[in-house]
């Protein structure tokens, strides 16, 4: 009944330009079968653009006017409780969309692309037939599987408490938002869903309790603010992040480099199935606060010491030693030993008062086949630090299409990984080979069937 009604309002609204009054009574009276004459139409017309003026929505005059023709006996004052029927009407279209201005709703949501208020029309009809629905003690229309399919690629969770609602991801780049954003989502967590909001272990942001009438306008909200829904199905995910140089520990600038991975392979590679999910996570120090090493690819970022022996005293009381903070660091034969355990985490740099420790590189340690959840798994890392940023997104860029590549459908990257050899795959890795076949990998027929995944 309520797709019925929207797809006849989109055909009286856009294809037959009509105003919004006018599209809202003909959709009712073709999914409702009211068989009401068309040119009734005419009788509604003049409500259109808020009469007019700005004045009252003319989606809701039309609404209005079904509920009229559906629930008055005779007439409106010998109809009882029609009056407190209208109040409510009006009350759940404000709840949903703001406002019953035309004025004040025309600003926010009509689009110059030819649809102008469709979505404001489309409100306008989940309002209506929820309203009769309840009116009539109706249960609602059920959510199909293909339905909850179709909405969970676009990053929508069937939520098993509430049959008819999901809770709706909201992308976020490593976790930040502006505060402008942060209102919006807050703006249609209330206007769409149950008014809640929570946070995801990858930084994303979950409106709860969205119906699925609702998904379209919420989709529609929030893309007109700058927002998307997503991140979920067997596709590279949002990149999480730590705060980078804005930690006192941090080597590399998490931000820069997570916001570049996340415009170059998240939105770059949207359309190239994988065959799982492939999560990436970058951490700005050896600490590993956002856990890079259990994700299918992290980046640690590394500060090298280029140790001075030349400088070395051999002091009895080495800053360097004393300040370690994994003990790694010792006074071998008298001089300066940084460890095998050394984890590149800065901490010395510049702490010899003889300058032994002053100069260093900053690199990145890459990690591949991390993984979490029912089977947990550390990466392990590549041989070499890479100190070039440019060798470090192409490092990223040949993970996906090894994965892609030498991946089976449905296995993580963890297994492809322990499948053909961590040698070969970081052979793979630090050779060209991946790229120069590009083109040919993600050309091929492959993961066409692999489901969507949380």
């Amino acid at each position: 009944m309520l797709n019925k009604m929207k797809e006849r309002a989109y055909y009286y609204f856009v294809e037959q330009n009509m105003n919004c009054a006018e599209s809202v009574f003909l959709s009712a009276n073709d999914a409702y079968e009211m068989g009401l004459d068309p040119k009734m139409a005419k009788m509604i017309g003049g409500f259109g653009g808020g009469i007019g003026c700005g004045n009252v929505c003319g989606a809701l005059a039309g609404c209005v006017a079904v509920i009229g023709q559906q629930l008055i006996e005779v007439d409106a004052h010998k109809t009882e409780g029609f009056k407190e029927d209208c109040a409510k009407l009006v009350s759940m279209f404000e709840q949903k969309l703001g406002s019953s201005s035309c004025e004040k709703l025309t600003p926010i949501y009509k689009k110059e692309d030819g649809t102008r208020c469709i979505a404001v029309v489309h409100a306008a009809c989940e309002v209506l037939y929820d309203f009769l629905r309840e009116k009539k003690g109706e249960a609602a229309e059920p959510v199909t599987a293909e339905q909850k399919a179709a909405v969970k690629a676009q990053g929508f969770l069937f939520d098993k408490t509430t049959p008819d609602c999901f809770n709706a991801r909201v992308i976020t780049v490593n976790g930040k938002i502006t505060t402008e954003q942060a209102i919006a989502i807050a703006e249609a967590a209330k206007l769409f869903g149950k008014g809640e909001v929570a946070m995801t272990s990858r930084q994303t942001i979950e409106v709860q309790g969205v119906p699925y009438k609702n998904i379209p306008a919420f989709v529609d909200y929030l893309a007109q603010r700058g927002l998307e829904t997503g991140g979920t199905g067997p596709l590279v995910r949002p990149v999480v992040s730590c705060k980078g140089t804005t930690c006192q520990y941090g080597n590399i600038d998490t931000f820069a480099i997570s916001e570049e991975i996340h415009q170059r392979f998240y939105k770059g590679y949207r359309g190239v199935k994988l065959p799982h999910k492939f999560k990436i996570a970058v951490g700005g120090c050896p600490n590993n606060c956002v856990k890079p090493d259990i994700n299918d690819l992290g980046i640690v970022g590394q500060r090298v010491p280029n140790v001075d022996l030349d400088k070395c005293r051999g002091c009895g009381k080495c800053q360097v030693v004393d300040g370690c903070p994994i003990k790694s660091a010792a006074l071998v034969d008298g001089k300066i030993n940084l460890g095998a355990e050394c984890n590149n985490c800065g901490r010395c740099v510049g702490k010899c008062p003889f300058g032994v420790t002053d100069e260093s590189t900053v690199g990145y340690r890459v990690y591949i086949g991390g993984r979490w959840g029912k089977k947990v798994a550390r990466g392990i890392p590549l041989t070499p630090v890479i100190t070039d940023k440019e060798e470090l997104m192409a490092i990223v860029e040949k993970a996906i299409l090894l994965f892609r590549d030498k991946g089976i459908t449905g296995e993580r990257f963890n297994d492809t990984i322990n499948r053909i050899g961590f040698e070969e795959a970081q052979r793979l890795l630090l050779s060209n080979e991946l790229l120069e076949r590009r083109d040919e990998i993600i050309g091929g027929e492959k993961h066409a069937k692999v489901v969507a995944t949380c």
